[in-house]
């Protein structure tokens, strides 16, 4: 039984996080429809869906079980899973995750149109950064408004966190911490603060491994290694170039806002967003990638290498 009580769950944006929203939530068993600005953008993203569910099923087939997905639990998974450019498909359902660009206008923009349009149900951003108060401005009623920021890659990450605003009521967070635990992720609460919690404190790690390969102190393949010895399962540029390095660009910015010169992005990653290397989605950040795997350093940053 549905511990949040929702049956549908709307999703706006079908790029790297919101198609990975989507996918959890059908394949958790709710109705899920998911909306983005062009029907090419449609396509990819659940051309992208399709993919990921599909080597869960190879994977199940390998594993004899043990791992992934049957092929009638993908198939029932992707049943519940529609796509489309029309914002008012979404107006019936229980709940919106919004996961669109990291940009305040943008979201911004998307709650006024739904507010016009007469949405009533609970909405939740997935930003990483921008204040849930602030962004509950926008909303037809902020008390049905509060942050649920996924971690990447959604499928995987079982983190996430969750985020009041000033106005959000028990009822939505409750319902909230039910949808989490309906989707098979563990809830992490988190003040609202700039960078709330994960991003406070793994962003300006992030931005000093950059720092470590601008002064030449190691390449970015070798100060990855680094944190295998901390138990982490990717280093820190691989996992920037994942994210893409405009947002982690952004939130240093908004870290730098509100707490100082200590969290000041490094020269190096602006100049790689300046050139439009912003990781996996442009094919080239501190790696270069093809078809979702590195293939090597980016040559741009390489020379920053000692020797």
């Amino acid at each position: 039984m549905s511990k949040s009580g929702f049956n549908s769950v709307g999703v706006i944006g079908i790029g790297t996080m919101g198609n990975g929203i989507a996918q959890v939530a059908a394949q958790s068993g709710f109705t899920t429809k998911v909306v983005d600005i062009s029907q090419e953008n449609v396509d990819r993203g659940m051309g992208i869906i399709g993919k990921n569910l599909d080597r869960m099923v190879a994977s199940f087939e390998k594993s004899g079980g043990e791992r992934g997905l049957s092929q009638a639990d993908r198939d029932a998974a992707w049943g519940r899973l529609s796509a489309s450019t029309d914002l008012a498909s979404l107006l019936d359902c229980d709940i919106i995750i919004e996961a669109a660009v990291e940009r305040e206008d943008i979201k911004l923009q998307i709650f006024g149109t739904l507010k016009e349009k007469g949405y009533g149900g609970i909405i939740a951003s997935n930003t990483s950064s921008i204040s849930i108060t602030r962004l509950a401005a926008g909303v037809s009623d902020p008390a049905k408004f509060m942050g649920m920021h996924f971690m990447n890659p959604v499928p995987i990450q079982l983190g996430v966190e969750i985020i009041r605003g000033l106005l959000t009521d028990d009822d939505t967070y409750n319902k909230v911490v039910g949808l989490c635990q309906d989707m098979g992720k563990v809830e992490i609460p988190a003040e609202d603060k700039a960078g709330f919690g994960i991003n406070r404190m793994w962003v300006p790690f992030v931005n000093e491994a950059i720092r470590v390969v601008e002064e030449g102190v190691m390449a970015p393949d070798e100060a990855d290694k680094c944190t295998l010895c901390l138990g982490h399962k990717m280093g820190p540029l691989v996992t920037a170039d994942f994210v893409g390095l405009d947002v982690i660009l952004f939130i240093c910015n908004v870290l730098e806002e509100e707490f100082g010169s200590a969290y000041k992005a490094s020269p190096l990653l602006k100049r790689l967003v300046e050139a439009g290397q912003l990781g996996v989605k442009s094919g080239t950040g501190f790696y270069v990638w093809e078809g979702g795997q590195a293939t090597g350093v980016n040559p741009a940053v390489q020379r920053y290498r000692i020797g």
